[in-house]
């Protein structure tokens, strides 16, 4: 008896599917969707299907909009981070980390 591994590949998202997904993800945060350590099943499914409608794709499964939601949340975690350090803040009209020459110089050493 042979046992089927089912390989998904990974989805490809533009800006476009992550600022929805993120609209979505505002709109189930409620505590009828929202379970002890994140979102219910239901929620997950209506955002899948959300984004199948969407965007004209089937091929979109849970598993995607999981890793998604993810990647966002990494995301924004590390930007939050810069935008708290010290000389650092946010742009609101070009959405980026900003900061000084004289604050970036000594990161950008270290990392080169």
């Amino acid at each position: 008896m042979t046992s089927e591994v089912r390989h998904e590949s990974r989805a490809k998202w533009t800006e476009i599917h992550k600022a929805h997904l993120v609209k979505l993800l505002g709109e189930y945060n409620t505590p009828a969707y929202r379970a002890q350590n994140g979102w219910t099943k239901e929620a997950w499914n209506k955002m899948v299907r959300d984004m199948i409608t969407k965007f004209s794709n089937p091929s979109i499964t849970t598993s995607q909009i999981k890793a998604l939601e993810q990647e966002l949340k990494k995301t924004y975690k590390l930007l939050k981070g810069f935008s708290e350090l010290s000389g650092f803040g946010w742009d609101y009209e070009r959405h980026i980390v900003s900061a000084p020459d004289d604050v970036w110089a000594p990161l950008l050493e270290v990392c080169t």
